[in-house]
């Protein structure tokens, strides 16, 4: 990737609408072959290419990747998404997109299971080299050789450095990590009323909290600085 924020949206859409090729596509242009992945049902660890006892099949964490993309597009052809808004921190290697989509199992009948959800998926991004195909130069284990340059260029450097010999760089993605609120999740798994159950627990937690300061703030005062000693005004004042 070159802008990582203006191209984001077609790699998730290839991954979550396109067709499985275009998934596998996406995956080994866009993914690391050692990309890990974290989400509330499925982790894949970040490996390097593993040779599968008496066979020349090569596996790595890439392909679990593809796995899971795969098997959510059989349970839900027809993913609904919306990108809202991508934001890249530069200085982090970290791309921010905020998305909602709606998650359909296909052997529901009349789409009485639907998902419709809210995340955070954060993509850690790693700026690598590449050859003429604009594939990633990796070493014999299938990794990403440890250089310096991860550092941010101003314009006259990343300027300098294309006319050099030295050979292009490209973000690829190293890990991705899905963050739900816990309503969403629970609507993955008992979409028929459990996230509004949780919406009624933290409403509660509220009145909890509302009800121990009027009933405590005055003794609890009293215990932490008459008893106990301890002054609140000096401990916020504390570095």
């Amino acid at each position: 990737m070159d802008f990582p924020e203006h191209q984001v949206p077609h790699i998730i859409r290839a991954l979550t609408q396109f067709s499985r090729d275009s998934q596998q596509e996406a995956l080994e242009d866009y993914f690391l072959p050692n990309a890990y992945f974290i989400h509330p049902f499925c982790r894949v660890p970040s490996f390097s290419d593993i040779r599968i006892p008496f066979t020349n099949r090569i596996i790595n964490s890439r392909c679990f990747l593809a796995f899971i993309y795969q098997w959510y597009r059989i349970l839900s052809p027809e993913i609904k998404l919306e990108i809202d808004s991508t934001s890249f921190d530069k200085h982090a290697n970290l791309l921010y997109v905020s998305l909602r989509q709606t998650f359909t199992l296909w052997f529901v009948p009349l789409s009485l299971w639907q998902a419709n959800v809210k995340l955070v998926t954060v993509l850690h991004l790693e700026r690598v080299p590449v050859d003429s195909r604009n594939k990633p130069l990796l070493n014999d284990k299938g990794e990403v050789p440890k250089t310096s340059d991860n550092d941010i260029l101003n314009d006259q450097e990343e300027e300098e450095l294309i006319l050099s010999e030295q050979p292009p760089k490209l973000y690829f993605i190293k890990g991705q990590e899905d963050h739900y609120h816990v309503e969403d999740f629970l609507k993955f798994i008992a979409p028929w009323g459990a996230s509004l159950l949780w919406a009624m627990w933290q409403l509660l937690a509220t009145i909890v909290c509302a009800i121990g300061v009027v009933l405590l703030r005055r003794p609890i005062i009293f215990l932490q600085e008459r008893v106990l000693g301890l002054d609140s005004l000096a401990i916020r004042k504390k570095p």
